[in-house]
């Protein structure tokens, strides 16, 4: 594991540290250093200062050992295992998207009108849920509301079932296909997603920490069909799946969040549809709510 650090001291360690990352991005290297020294020694910095803390051999060992995989171009969340979304600590594997903040940004809008339903217990859904952290996030900012958590992968959704247990909320999970004719109906009031929306061939100008690292079954779509789970959910949610005046929340790829919106507009079906701009000022998120009581199947066309 050496070259050791010349002494245990904080500043020592830290130098070192940084060191054992030059392999990693430089403006990646400082941030990297103080998530894995706060983790390891579960102190922040400033504690770890005002107590004069000396880092252990034991410690020592496994800041090298995480060093190398951050090296070998794991993300630091797995290397942690964990990610932080909405004050929640929550687990991720390789089997999982890890969380984003622009998802952050969607749950909390879509968190205030769940808040507005007037039901006693509102229903809310997570699609594509992986990690589970949209739906927890929901259920914990509304804990009056019912949330399930629906996705693909059984792995995901094993993951998503220890993040409920850890942060000890109730979230019904289920395993459901998006792109499945059968697929189940409840109605919700609400519903939110993070489908796949990456086109195929963007993979080739993705950083590879995110490309070997994490599902490509939830990042990419067929370069010939960006929009094919947000047409599969709008349809979902016309045929019964979203309730008559309820709200529905996608993230989307910046470059095709204008074509969702209109996706929703052309069917006449919705109203407030709305694009929402991300922090970075990107297009980001689509919401909308369901206009009027839904036929059995697509009304004629003329």
């Amino acid at each position: 594991m050496g070259p050791w650090p010349l002494s245990n001291v904080e500043s020592e360690v830290r130098r070192w540290l940084l060191g054992r990352l030059n392999s990693v991005e430089p403006e990646e290297r400082t941030g990297m250093v103080h998530r894995l020294m706060n983790f390891e020694s579960g102190q922040p910095r400033g504690a770890r200062l005002a107590d004069g803390r000396l880092w252990s051999e034991s410690e020592l060992d496994r800041l090298a050992l995480s060093a190398s995989k951050l090296s070998a171009g794991e993300p630091l969340q797995h290397v942690l295992g964990q990610a932080w979304f909405d004050g929640m600590a929550l687990r991720v594997t390789p089997d999982v998207l890890i969380p984003r903040p622009e998802t952050e940004e969607l749950v909390v809008w879509m968190a205030e009108k769940l808040a507005s339903i007037s039901e006693r217990v509102p229903r809310a859904l997570d699609w594509c849920t992986g990690s589970g952290c949209i739906a927890l996030s929901l259920k914990k900012r509304v804990p009056r509301a019912k949330v399930d958590a629906w996705d693909v992968s059984e792995p995901a959704l094993e993951v998503a079932r220890a993040n409920a247990v850890d942060q000890d909320l109730q979230v019904a999970t289920g395993a459901h296909d998006l792109l499945d004719a059968s697929r189940p109906s409840a109605p919700f009031h609400l519903v939110v997603s993070n489908p796949p929306y990456i086109p195929a061939a963007e993979r080739a100008d993705m950083h590879a920490r995110v490309v070997d690292h994490e599902p490509g079954l939830a990042l990419f779509v067929p370069d010939e069909d960006p929009l094919l789970f947000y047409r599969a959910l709008e349809r979902w949610c016309d045929e019964g799946g979203l309730a008559d005046q309820g709200w529905l929340g996608m993230e989307c790829h910046h470059a095709h969040a204008g074509d969702v919106a209109a996706l929703l507009v052309e069917t006449g079906r919705w109203k407030h549809v709305e694009i929402l701009k991300d922090l970075q000022g990107r297009q980001r998120h689509v919401v909308a709510r369901l206009e009027v009581p839904s036929f059995h199947g697509r009304p004629p066309q003329d």
